[in-house]
């Protein structure tokens, strides 16, 4: 694949692909018992979102806000390509939200209409009486060209995972789909023609990579949900080259083996959504060799803040690290004062380039406190080495003070799971009349281990010191997660201190 330049539009890849390798498989589909659906391919895949495209061209003007709910189908990515060849917003929905947190996204992001897959249409009617199911297979439009609209424009209004408050509403160019590409083909390459696994969700990270691997005549692998048993099996069976997992999935994947996986045509699974400690990488790379890879990104500077290739991985030094700034983006490591820090010290992971977001929805004013003289401020504290490899240490959001010491929780975490029996690990404040802020941790144990948590207790001291050594450890058999799968250190501690409980947590 030739590299595409910055003001390419991004859909334009597809359709480029599509004329040249018409005959080529572009897409399966597997249902969550695992049976096969359906195969299409290039030519036949671009009848349909040609088909759907026209119908909503003729229906809506260029830059309406189209919202799509579905699983992983041919349907989901049918209408993922039409609404942007048809030069209007994709407003992408998580099924896994629930509807009553898309039914209020909706109504924030003034949608002119609602797609969804079947399951998706029945679960937002009661909310969102005008939803539509995916009109996939509507009549031909051979004579339809798609609208590619400006670098500038607004390809996706995409919702955060909403760690802390209410969802914000997040405004992505065109040109910040396509910094996105070109850098995820500077450090993964672009030459060969991948087969990729669709596992997590098309309206989350997994989507980033549809345009890429159909720009170079790749086929997706789609799962209406990530069984770990048919993974396994697929990666095999449908000579899978690459795959987007949470790292919550990968440990999944090898609690159900004990030997490495056969998957002859792998190259590399890219973990993302949050970080993964060493010891949990070398049980993933012990599973699926050295194929491990990693990305960094915020839905306000999508998934390539920083990557790291799955040889840079295997080196041991790089095993905490989550790579290199992309070409299109800028890493800074600010202080307090917004001064720009030497390698090795720690501070705000800022960034910037065409990479980064145009702001928040309806909300200018958390628009200019996180893009500040051109910078985007992650909220993410991390340092970079000497050679620019990129260090994240926590949230400078979840910094607690606790007798007057400041304390970073993924600190803490990081030396628990050093511990031997532990699987995870999540550290958070609690208020406290005597320390203002309290550490307390939740761990949860490896299979077949039993954890004393007063016996973790004084290991940890031994690790961490007074100060830093959580006042409680609660030994718990699973952490809670968000719907994209990610721990929140405030639904880790709703678990322990329930809101009618709120006396207890602040009385000791």
């Amino acid at each position: 694949m030739t590299q595409p330049e910055l003001s390419t539009h991004p859909v334009s890849l597809f359709w480029e692909a599509a004329r040249r390798f018409p005959d080529h498989g572009a897409a399966c589909e597997y249902d969550s018992e695992g049976r096969l659906i359906g195969r299409i391919g290039f030519y036949a895949l671009s009848q349909r979102v040609r088909s759907l495209a026209a119908s909503l061209a003729g229906r809506f003007a260029p830059g309406a806000r189209i919202a799509l709910s579905a699983a992983n189908t041919i349907d989901h990515v049918t209408a993922y390509l039409a609404i942007q060849s048809a030069g209007m917003v994709w407003v992408p929905l998580n099924p896994s939200n629930g509807p009553q947190l898309n039914a209020a996204a909706l109504k924030r992001v003034e949608a002119d209409l609602v797609l969804a897959g079947p399951a998706e249409a029945q679960a937002l009617a009661p909310l969102c009486p005008d939803v539509e199911l995916i009109a996939a297979d509507g009549p031909p439009a051979p004579g339809f060209e798609p609208v590619l609209r400006k670098p500038e424009d607004t390809m996706a209004i995409k919702f955060t995972g909403g760690s802390t408050g209410e969802p914000k509403g997040v405004v992505q160019s065109n040109r910040s789909v396509m910094a996105n590409i070109i850098n995820m083909a500077d450090r993964f390459g672009s030459d060969d023609t991948p087969v990729f696994l669709a596992c997590s969700p098309l309206t989350h990270g997994a989507s980033h990579f549809v345009l890429p691997t159909l720009a170079r005549a790749g086929r997706l692998v789609l799962l209406h949900k990530p069984d770990p048993n048919l993974i396994l099996r697929l990666l095999r069976d449908e000579a899978v080259t690459e795959s987007f997992m949470a790292p919550t999935l990968i440990l999944r994947l090898c609690a159900l083996v004990d030997r490495p996986v056969a998957a002859p045509a792998l190259k590399r699974i890219i973990y993302g959504a949050a970080p993964m400690p060493a010891d949990q990488l070398l049980r993933a790379q012990r599973v699926f060799g050295p194929r491990l890879a990693g990305l960094y990104g915020q839905t306000e500077a999508p998934m390539t803040i920083a990557a790291i290739t799955e040889s840079e991985l295997a080196e041991p030094r790089l095993a905490n690290s989550v790579g290199k700034a992309g070409r299109l983006c800028e890493t800074a490591i600010l202080g307090s004062e917004g001064e720009a820090l030497p390698p090795g010290q720690t501070g705000e992971i800022a960034v910037k380039g065409p990479l980064l977001m145009d702001g928040y929805l309806g909300d200018a004013a958390r628009t200019r406190d996180t893009l500040r003289r051109g910078w985007l401020h992650t909220g993410d504290l991390g340092h970079l080495d000497r050679e620019g490899y990129l260090f994240i240490t926590g949230r400078a959001s979840d910094m607690l003070i606790s007798g007057g010491y400041n304390i970073h929780p993924a600190e803490v975490e990081a030396a628990l799971l050093t511990l031997p029996g532990i699987d995870e690990a999540c550290a958070f404040a609690v208020p406290d009349r005597q320390w203002g802020e309290r550490l307390e941790a939740a761990i949860t144990p490896m299979r077949g281990q039993d954890l004393d948590a007063a016996r973790i207790l004084v290991l940890a001291r031994e690790l961490l010191g007074p100060v830093k050594t959580p006042k409680a450890i609660h030994v718990l058999p699973r952490l809670p997660r968000n719907p994209v799968g990610k721990v929140t250190r405030s639904s880790v501690r709703s678990v322990i201190y329930p809101p009618q409980q709120d006396e207890r947590s602040t009385g000791r």
